[in-house]
């Protein structure tokens, strides 16, 4: 993270130094508005900050950068902190969560940890799903609207396709 800062300095210092000698240039050639002052400096600093790092974090979360990377044969990795944060980020469909207990639930994933060893699931549209007589059946839950479970119960996640879900309306 230290080596990642210096770096993201050194751009955003370059970047300032840049603009500064852009706006000198004007200011002796065309106009001057004000003086190019240390606050003025700092200022910049911070705007190209914000705006770099806005940048970066969407770029981030959205795997963009490392889809580029791939792309080009340079990594095969992917901007998510884990494989399974990836999935779902990248899976947008029902799931199937099967417990250490061997009970199962499937519904719309709202939230889901980045780790499976720590934090929380939240589904819409639960519904528990239990064997009966060799079919699955599924028990519906008409008055839950969110549900929330503990990644550490969880054994195993199904993506489902989008023919196999009940009625997505």
């Amino acid at each position: 993270m230290v080596v990642m800062a210096l770096i993201y300095t050194v751009i955003i210092n370059s970047i300032v130094e840049g603009l500064s000698s852009i706006l000198f240039s004007i200011g002796k050639s065309v106009f001057s508005m004000t003086e190019w002052t240390s606050t003025a400096k700092v200022l910049w600093s911070v705007f190209f900050a914000l705006l770099f790092g806005l940048l970066l974090s969407f770029l981030y979360n959205n795997d963009l950068l490392h889809k580029l990377l791939r792309k080009l044969k340079i990594t095969n990795q992917t901007s998510y902190p884990t494989e399974w944060y990836g999935q779902f980020s990248e899976t947008r469909s029902y799931v199937v969560l099967h417990f250490t207990d061997r009970r199962r639930i499937m519904g719309w994933p709202v939230e889901w940890p980045s780790s499976p060893k720590n934090g929380h699931f939240v589904l819409e549209d639960a519904v528990w799903l239990d064997e009966i007589d060799g079919k699955t059946q599924e028990i519906e839950l008409p008055n839950v609207k969110k549900i929330m479970l503990d990644a550490t119960d969880i054994d195993m996640v199904e993506f489902i396709k989008p023919t196999e879900v009940k009625n997505e309306s």
